[in-house]
């Protein structure tokens, strides 16, 4: 169970106290996580949540972890019947087919969250119409929340359909579609239609996004922040994927130790491949640049067939010029968005990335904790700027999924051994990776989050706690 930072808390308080409310938290602020606590503080048991369905089954898992006796509903499919008594947990692509959208519109609900609430944009889309419009399923929802790493402020016209629904008394005499554009969309009438697709007056729309609102960017909170986390994205549970991941524990188990299952391994990369490519896709509507960690060539052949544009590839079969090329096109063009590597290749060696990315993804794994620290010291590195985000392509019950929550303690015991647990800065850079670490408040002691206590409004380490308290 996570225990929320004070940033964290305030996003709490903010939806708890508000039945409609944007939270629009930069990646990697556990926006996830504010809203489960908030449910929590309501009391609340039951209610719908709308995400891609990259995400799915990690809302799931999470609102496990946070609220062990909730009893949560994943559909996959319109056919299936909501319970009402549960958190229903539904993906965009599905929730505005019959008859699912009717069963949910036939009940009345605690609350609606729309993750990545940016994918109802669009005014004329299905989905957006069956959440948002007159007859939405927003009007049988009592509070509605929608979360979001984007708001797009630099196209006001993509917020309209969630200021109308929610907060038409915000919008005041602007709540009319085309009022609306004319002030904030620079609106006009063109050769080919009316366009909207500007942006006039942000200051006027900032007053208005104010109170209903809450975005803190990373930069803001920094010195809250753990100096890297790492977020872990479940897959969807297929027949063919538990059947490998059965397998691939029993081959595991039988060897006694986790080590290299070849075939099997091989089978689960070409499995997640295609997910990945939907969660990338999904990443890069809030990030500009992202490196993508993976071991088999097949995977890396279907991610960049599937970004032909984007991606560039740092593998074992590039030649050195090819790998100096891909670098530096990552690093300058803008249109390359995705630094594409395997691990043993990118993991070691390679500079330059920490400047213009903070976020990676690991769609396949190594199990040596010291390849991964190294693959994530590409972008945790002096240079900087940003907190680092890791993320985990995994499947539930896992072999990867074990490695994931033993990576902490295999790293920090790696520190011991080596020496390392000693912390070298340079230019206030940390030269070494700490997993789930945070810092305490009083004497910026890098803590682990569960470590931490807290003490007269402030997150501390075990010793300045004993040494408050004398003092208090």
């Amino acid at each position: 169970m996570i225990k929320l930072l004070p940033f964290q808390e305030t996003g709490r308080n903010f939806l708890a106290l508000r039945p409609n409310a944007i939270l629009a938290d930069d990646m990697g602020l556990g926006k996830t996580y504010q809203v489960i606590e908030a449910w929590k503080q309501l009391g609340l048991s039951s209610g719908i949540v709308i995400c891609p369905q990259s995400i799915r089954r990690s809302w799931v898992k999470r609102i496990r972890e946070q609220m062990p006796l909730a009893f949560i509903k994943e559909i996959y499919s319109p056919k299936l019947v909501p319970e009402i008594s549960a958190f229903n947990i539904v993906n965009y692509d599905i929730v505005w087919k019959e008859p699912l959208i009717t069963l949910l519109k036939d009940q009345d609900w605690p609350v609606l969250v729309c993750d990545e609430s940016h994918y109802l944009r669009t005014i004329e889309a299905k989905r957006t119409k069956m959440i948002l419009g007159k007859k939405g399923l927003y009007n049988n929802c009592a509070r509605r929340w929608m979360v979001t790493g984007t708001p797009v402020l630099n196209r006001p016209v993509e917020l309209f359909p969630i200021l109308r629904a929610l907060f038409p008394q915000f919008l005041g005499k602007y709540a009319n579609f085309y009022d609306y554009a004319y002030k904030f969309c620079a609106a006009y009438q063109g050769d080919f239609g009316f366009d909207c697709t500007g942006a006039s007056n942000l200051p006027d729309l900032a007053d208005i996004l104010r109170p209903i609102m809450l975005r803190r960017l990373k930069r803001e909170v920094q010195k809250e922040l753990p100096i890297v986390t790492y977020d872990k994205i479940y897959l969807d549970p297929s027949d063919k994927l538990l059947a490998l991941t059965q397998q691939e524990n029993r081959a595991v188990d039988a060897r006694n130790q986790i080590g290299e299952i070849p075939s099997i391994r091989r089978a689960l990369g070409i499995l997640k491949a295609s997910a990945a490519v939907k969660h990338i896709k999904d990443l890069l509507e809030e990030k500009q640049k992202i490196v993508v960690f993976v071991w088999h060539e097949d995977v890396v052949n279907t991610i960049a067939a599937a970004f032909p544009e984007e991606a560039v590839l740092y593998t074992g079969k590039c030649s050195a010029r090819e790998k100096d090329t891909a670098l530096s096109d990552f690093c300058t063009k803008k249109e390359k968005k995705i630094f594409l590597a395997n691990i043993q290749s990118g993991g070691i060696g390679v500079d330059g990335l920490q400047h213009v990315c903070d976020t990676a993804i690991f769609v396949e794994m190594s199990y040596v904790p010291e390849e991964i620290r190294q693959a994530i010291g590409r972008l945790d590195r002096m240079g900087q700027k940003n907190p680092v985000q890791i993320q985990f392509l995994i499947a539930e019950n896992s072999v990867d999924e074990k490695v994931v929550n033993t990576l902490t303690e295999k790293a920090k015991n790696i520190n011991i051994i080596t020496g390392d647990n000693k912390r070298r800065k340079t230019n206030e850079i940390t030269e070494t990776t700490e997993f789930v670490a945070t810092r305490c408040k009083v004497c910026g002691k890098p803590t682990e989050m569960k470590k931490l206590k807290r003490v007269a409004g402030l997150s501390v380490c075990d010793n300045c706690r004993k040494n408050m308290e004398c003092l208090l």
